[in-house]
């Protein structure tokens, strides 16, 4: 962006970077993919299109070196998490979201707009407030990690590819995972606690959970708290899962016999497998283990609605 003083000429840094993914569950159409990427580029970001080969830790602190502090996401869950890696090692920089992905938790718990044209204004001209994440070993996480079921739900639907579509790759998933019915068992502690258990389900979050609201809807009601909260289901046979999949999606979670959770500000969990698959953000991730889980308390500075401007409740 050149600026002539008269004697000389100055090149300021665009105003951030936009890290496109066209390959999100919920795709937008060619079209709005083009308006998106010039309505960025208009503002003055950069534009990156996700892609094979495209390493967005180094594209990343290249533009920081550059004096660039503003990176949008604009994709899924998935996207975000991607983006955030950098992030919560640099909280002077701040983190947008453009939601279009399938779920879009993260998005909906900062109260960002669902239509992109308003969370790209919110992304340029919305206000900053910090965030806790979470650190699982190397990496880092904004919404949940899973073992057990889900990771095995995300390796199935990946094996449909990208371009197969995505609700038939869920049912696809959704019936070899079942078939499978694989479990985990773990060792779980904590300054206070320690146990074993054998479990088919078994979640990590960011913060807490409202599992009174339906199903996927559940949201979380503070992301400032400092805690990680640990969900998990006992072994059980496959009708009574039927069960707590059935309660989970009318919000009654905590009506299904053995269901348990607990706070912590960390956790470690360790498993008799040198390495395990897990489900960070709704990406299929494998870790060595143990696990070693912990509160990263305001550690991620986001863009979120002004007073006056649209949220995802409007």
């Amino acid at each position: 962006m050149p600026i002539s003083t008269g004697r000389v000429e100055l090149i300021l840094p665009n105003r951030g970077t936009l890290f496109f993914n066209p390959s999100s569950g919920a795709k937008l159409s060619e079209g709005d993919g083009q308006a998106l990427k010039a309505a960025a580029q208009g503002a003055g970001l950069d534009v990156i299109e996700l892609k094979e080969g495209v390493d967005v830790p180094k594209v990343m602190r290249k533009a920081m070196a550059g004096g660039q502090r503003l990176f949008v996401a604009a994709g899924g869950d998935g996207t975000v998490n991607c983006v955030v890696q950098i992030l919560v090692e640099h909280p002077e920089a701040e983190l947008a979201v453009v939601p279009v992905g399938t779920y879009n938790h993260f998005a909906r718990d900062l109260g960002i707009p669902l239509d992109w044209k308003e969370a790209l204004d919110v992304a340029l001209e919305g206000e900053a407030r910090r965030v806790d994440a979470v650190k699982v070993n190397d990496q880092f996480f904004v919404n949940n990690i899973s073992i057990g079921l889900y990771p095995e739900m995300v390796a199935h639907r990946e094996e449909r590819g990208r371009d197969y579509p995505r609700w038939k790759a869920r049912l696809f998933a959704i019936y070899k995972t079942l078939q499978r019915f694989p479990h985990v068992t773990l060792k779980i502690e904590t300054n206070h606690h320690q146990e074993v258990l054998r479990t088919h389900v078994f979640m990590v979050s960011n913060n807490s959970y409202d599992l009174s609201q339906i199903g996927v809807e559940a949201s979380r009601g503070t992301l400032e708290e400092g805690k990680i909260t640990v969900y998990w289901l006992p072994h059980i046979r496959r009708i009574a899962l039927m069960k707590f999949v059935a309660n989970y999606l009318a919000g009654r979670v905590h009506a299904t016999p053995g269901f348990r959770s607990f706070r912590n500000t960390e956790l470690k969990v360790a498993s008799s497998r040198p390495t395990i698959k897990v489900g960070v953000d709704g990406e299929l991730v494998t870790f060595k283990t143990p696990l070693q889980i912990t509160s990263v308390p305001q550690s991620l500075t986001v863009r979120v609605p002004k007073p006056g401007q649209p949220t995802s409740a409007e």
